[in-house]
């Protein structure tokens, strides 16, 4: 580990932009932490700051702020993905110069609020690359677009009502809306569920933000019949747990429900056009072998 005394005497004799500070940006943005960020690169705490600081100083603007939490400001966005790739394309260089071409340093981060979907991706993915260092997290469909947005994550796995035309969007699965009952409901018996048939139960809803929501409030809206709410919660298993406890009937997606015996599944009649579960990237970050082999690991 170098001292910070060497750190600042190497950013002064260096007025062009650094790999060293390029990785300290990447490091800071992806642990959303500067010690952290220093722990990762081997350096210290104060000389993280240093590089990040002189590169901000060189192009002229902040990158990201550091209060009250850590975020990519809005140039920050713009050049993140890019600073990756540079770091990627020299990780690739020195691969080739070691003679490891077969070794990868590579990193993803993986949101998702569909995991039925997003699972059998991430088990073919690690199954390819074993050695990749991959996290994962579990949102929405609203915190999710966010999250890739400004970088927190860099493929999520979600539900849209369309393909978003400025990120890069690949359909995974066209599944149903379906209305999910206990087992022992009538309605468990129907072959397919119309609106109207569904005007007097009392629904357990996702969170604000869930595309499944959503998707069922626009359902209703459209047969202009009033959607009956007990309340909602901010989870899919905690739905399906209030579901089973008998406290209402709610609605998912095709695959949601599980192998789970407990409940019932029953398609609406009337479905959404266009609904599907994508994964969904920024469409600069596929340069990023990572992400591209991830993106194509959905078949």
């Amino acid at each position: 580990m170098t001292n910070i005394r060497e750190e600042i005497d190497t950013v002064a004799r260096d007025a062009n932009i650094s790999l060293a500070s390029l990785r300290a940006f990447v490091a800071v943005v992806e642990e959303l932490n500067f010690s952290l960020a220093a722990q990762r690169l081997g350096v210290t705490q104060p000389g993280i700051s240093v590089q990040l600081a002189a590169l901000e100083r060189t192009c002229g603007f902040m990158l990201c702020t550091r209060k009250p939490q850590i975020a990519l400001t809005a140039e920050g966005q713009t050049l993140f993905v890019k600073a990756r790739l540079i770091l990627d394309q020299v990780t690739d260089f020195e691969n080739h110069v070691d003679g490891l071409q077969n070794s990868m340093d590579w990193r993803i981060r993986i949101g998702m609020s569909a995991p039925f979907a997003a699972l059998p991706m991430i088990a073919r993915y690690l199954a390819k690359y074993p050695d990749v260092d991959l996290k994962t997290q579990l949102g929405n469909t609203t915190s999710l677009l966010e999250d890739v947005a400004q970088c927190r994550i860099d493929v999520g796995v979600m539900a849209l009502r369309e393909p978003i035309a400025n990120l890069a969007c690949k359909l995974l699965s066209a599944p149903l809306l379906v209305a999910c009952v206990r087992a022992s409901d009538p309605i468990a018996k129907m072959k397919k569920v119309r609106v109207r048939d569904l005007a007097n139960q009392s629904f357990i809803l996702r969170e604000k933000g869930s595309l499944t929501r959503q998707v069922l409030e626009a359902t209703f809206a459209a047969e202009s019949e009033t959607l009956r709410s007990r309340f909602a919660l901010g989870s899919r298993e905690s739905v399906k747990e209030a579901v089973a406890a008998g406290l209402g009937i709610t609605a998912l997606f095709e695959g949601e429900e599980g192998n789970d015996t407990r409940f019932a599944t029953v398609p609406f009649q009337s479905q959404p056009k266009g609904v599907g579960v994508f994964a969904v990237a920024l469409k600069d970050s596929l340069a990023l072998p990572s992400i591209r082999a991830f993106m194509a690991s959905s078949t």
